[in-house]
């Protein structure tokens, strides 16, 4: 089983990218047959470009970035969203990749049926408005599988440099557990939903965009 972590900032050295990097070495993903792959939007910055100007960079840059994420999504089996809140809003690299995982421009449903756990970051105590956002409409034209679990991390300077206690009480500990239950959650989807997979994407091509 791959699970596919995205970390959805498009700014370097983020937040993001750290709590991505805490959660793939989490103790939960030494459990059983799980193998992890990380997309960093930072280091895609054209998928910008696929529904903007070009800026100079030639159709076939834009087309090598794009079947390097599409190969990333496409193999995975469940999908982790480790997503910032920009002024209330997710970032546009973000959005953009998911226009990306539509029908007509992946050729195909690269997310279909494949179970995703949300987790949004927050610098004080917002967050909630990523999770509304992306269950509110990513999974129309990905065809995704929404978890009914999310977690919010709030104050990530201080979430970072907690030690992993999710069995403890207090704030952080609760977070924590909403990580691990969410994982532990996703594994139980992403291995049940694998064997009708096929099935269930073959029938979503008949009304790929939801209506």
């Amino acid at each position: 089983m791959k699970v596919l972590l995205i970390s959805a900032s498009q700014r370097q050295n983020s937040k993001s990218a750290a709590v991505t990097q805490l959660i793939q070495n989490l103790p939960v993903f030494k459990k059983g047959d799980v193998e992890t792959d990380v997309l960093d939007l930072s280091l895609f910055p054209e998928l910008l470009e696929h529904y903007g100007h070009l800026n100079g960079k030639s159709n076939t840059e834009l087309f090598i970035k794009k079947e390097q994420v599409l190969s990333m999504l496409y193999r995975c089996d469940a999908v982790v969203f480790i997503v910032p809140e920009w002024g209330g809003m997710i970032p546009p690299a973000l959005v953009n990749l998911l226009l990306l995982t539509a029908h007509g421009s992946a050729g195909g449903l690269p997310l279909g049926h494949k179970p995703a756990f949300a987790i949004s970051i927050s610098a004080s105590g917002g967050g909630s408005n990523p999770i509304s956002l992306l269950k509110a409409y990513a999974a129309k034209n990905s065809h995704l599988v929404w978890l009914p679990l999310h977690a919010i991390v709030h104050n990530v300077d201080d979430f970072l440099v907690q030690p992993w206690q999710p069995q403890r009480e207090g704030r952080f500990s609760d977070v924590q557990s909403r990580i691990d239950t969410g994982l532990s959650s996703l594994f139980i989807y992403a291995k049940q939903l694998k064997e009708v997979r096929a099935t269930l994407v073959n029938l979503s091509t008949t009304h790929p965009f939801g209506q």
